[in-house]
């Protein structure tokens, strides 16, 4: 083999191990290093030897000048690309910690089209599900690994999504320098709240991340807010909540989440808040400091509780809203895309299987995700307290 034809051969090899990709042994005895990180973070290769004169192989083919450049890829992770298109229900802390339950909800949703699932991680009661780290609020943890249980279904390729409740805690309004406050009469009385801690508390809020942190480390895909506002107050109730700083509501949730954006050591987890219905429609916060078009610039997907049984008669002029699920559906999200605009790609609402009024099954579940694709929403999740959930419904939506 002549000298030209050799360091044609000998070129295309080496050339081979770019384009290509070889085995890490051998690289390295070209002299080169293959270091991997996570998939999502960077995949890049290194020349552990700088001194190597690459151009040797180069030169009669290039400028001298000329070097070998590999530079960082940043690549997605695949859950993010996996998060646009939910299609998940809920499991509450008491079912995921049942393994009878919990293997029972697992084959459902591999048999049907489901990909993702909502998780307990703190109820509405103020238990966390999943930690036996602080105190009385650990009492009752039903999840054993949750670790395990995420790795799991993620085995599976299904989607996880840990529900984080916020401010409605038993357990933490239990002791005074945390719960809410009101007014009470024209004396303005201080009282403090049982039920709700206080959204203006930074040890609140820190308390909350604590927990948020712990779960992340776990593995979760995507930590979901609830509760993430003040409560609802009857006018004849006689209540005012007490404000500080003179700021609203609305400032202090869009201030909390500005503030987990910041403290969270996210790796890559997305970040979402469940919303009332209404607010895809009314104006404002609600009283209650849920303002979409605010909070939606500090969250990656928003999730309106869109239940047609919680709606009034004539809402959208349906004389009962319960019994017209997909009117009901499609006519809240046209709302709400209006309201944020670009952003609407975030909305991924709740809906309805569970029955109150009127008896819900497949078709109204049915009607409902076909609202939210007429919608041109590419998520919705399923909510039913006890989750127990209509499978029939989600097998072969096409």
């Amino acid at each position: 083999m002549n000298k030209q034809i050799r360091f044609i051969v000998v070129s295309l090899i080496v050339l081979s191990f770019f384009i290509l990709g070889a085995n890490s042994n051998l690289l390295a005895k070209q002299g080169f290093e293959l270091k991997y990180t996570p998939i999502y973070e960077e995949l890049k290769l290194e020349l552990s030897q700088p001194e190597m004169k690459i151009d040797q192989f180069f030169n009669p083919l290039e400028s001298l000048e000329r070097r070998i450049s590999l530079e960082k890829v940043d690549l997605i992770a695949p859950h993010i690309n996996q998060a646009q298109n939910i299609k998940g229900l809920y499991i509450s802390g008491w079912a995921a910690g049942s393994p009878r339950r919990l293997e029972r909800l697992m084959n459902e949703v591999e048999k049907s089209d489901l990909n993702a699932v909502v998780i307990d991680l703190k109820d509405a009661a103020g238990r966390i599900t999943f930690s036996k780290d602080f105190g009385a609020a650990s009492r009752e943890a039903m999840i054993r690994d949750l670790k395990g249980l995420i790795a799991e279904f993620q085995r599976r390729g299904v989607y996880v999504i840990g529900r984080q409740v916020l401010f409605k805690d038993a357990i933490l309004a239990q002791q005074d320098e945390y719960a809410l406050q009101y007014y009470v009469g024209e004396e303005k009385e201080i009282i403090h709240s049982k039920k709700w801690s206080n959204p203006y508390s930074k040890e609140v809020w820190d308390y909350n991340l604590k927990i948020a942190q712990q779960a992340i480390d776990l593995g979760l895909d995507e930590l979901k807010f609830d509760y993430i506002r003040f409560p609802t107050l009857a006018q004849e109730s006689g209540l005012t909540i007490r404000e500080e700083e003179e700021q609203s509501k609305s400032d202090i949730i869009v201030d909390f989440l500005e503030y987990a954006n910041q403290e969270l050591d996210k790796q890559e987890v997305l970040i979402s808040a469940d919303v009332f219905g209404l607010t895809t429609t009314i104006e404002g916060d609600l009283g209650i400091g849920q303002d979409i078009t605010k909070m939606v610039d500090h969250l990656d997907y928003i999730s309106p509780m869109i239940y047609p049984s919680h709606y009034s008669p004539n809402m959208y002029g349906l004389v009962n809203p319960d019994v017209a699920p997909y009117e009901l559906i499609y006519r809240s999200l046209a709302d709400a895309k209006e309201k944020l605009g670009e952003e609407s790609y975030k909305l991924r609402p709740w809906l309805q299987d569970f029955s109150m009024h009127h008896g819900y099954g497949e078709k109204e579940v049915r009607e409902q995700i076909e609202a939210v694709k007429d919608s041109q929403v590419s998520g919705w999740l399923l909510w039913n307290p006890r989750s127990v959930y209509t499978i029939d419904a989600v097998i072969n939506d096409e």
